[in-house]
């Protein structure tokens, strides 16, 4: 198939403006984040849910709250797979120094929910304060992110609901900042009700929205 210059041109602008949104979007997310986050620091902490869709999008968003956690002074517990880290890492080397990079902490998602070889939600619940205990008792701030992945078995669904509701009473006690992600195609809807029910603001790719027990 042939194009003609007019419709070649055409083309260009149009992949060029819808860019140029893309763009636009992601920064307003980016500021409406840091405020997010500035708001939640005058509180006592927050348990904030994230369903993604887009890849891209979850990347800038990872990054964005890790850059403003290291830049306020706090170290950043970042529970996250290995293909997707590279890439928020090189986001954050754009941002950060050496010496701050180091308040960047890494963990494998896998090895993080399946420390014990099951996802049993009071084992996991213990094995994140003792993480969190790692960073406090050096009287040092911490915030988490944590993309939570499972396999297809549906117990762990339901384990994920009681584990979500145990960090979110201590994430009250503790006063943290605390992001749980999830790949929204494969959270079953059940699931997310109940998410919803023990986290304070919901974040999707486009929006930030306060959640009633939020």
């Amino acid at each position: 198939m042939n194009f003609t210059n007019t419709e070649i041109m055409g083309k260009v602008i149009h992949n060029t403006l819808s860019g140029l949104m893309y763009l636009k979007e992601r920064s307003i997310l980016d500021n409406n984040m840091k405020q997010l986050i500035e708001n939640i620091q005058q509180s006592d902490g927050g348990h904030i849910l994230y369903c993604f869709n887009e890849l891209e999008a979850y990347i800038e968003n990872e990054a964005s709250f890790i850059i403003a956690g290291v830049e306020q002074g706090d170290h950043i517990l970042v529970v996250e797979n290995d293909r997707i880290f590279p890439f928020v890492y090189k986001k954050l080397q754009l941002h950060l120094n050496e010496e701050q990079l180091e308040q960047v902490h890494l963990m494998n998602n896998f090895d993080f929910y399946c420390f014990h070889g099951d996802f049993h939600p009071s084992t996991m619940v213990n094995y994140f304060l003792e993480n969190i205990d790692t960073y406090t008792e050096r009287n040092q701030h911490v915030r988490t992110w944590g993309h939570v992945e499972w396999g297809h078995d549906d117990q762990v669904s339901l384990a994920i609901g009681e584990y979500e509701k145990g960090i979110d009473k201590l994430i009250k006690e503790r006063g943290l900042i605390s992001v749980c992600a999830y790949d929204d195609c494969r959270l079953p809807a059940e699931l997310k009700t109940n998410l919803i029910k023990h986290h304070g603001v919901l974040i999707t790719d486009e929006k930030i929205t306060i959640l009633a027990n939020g």
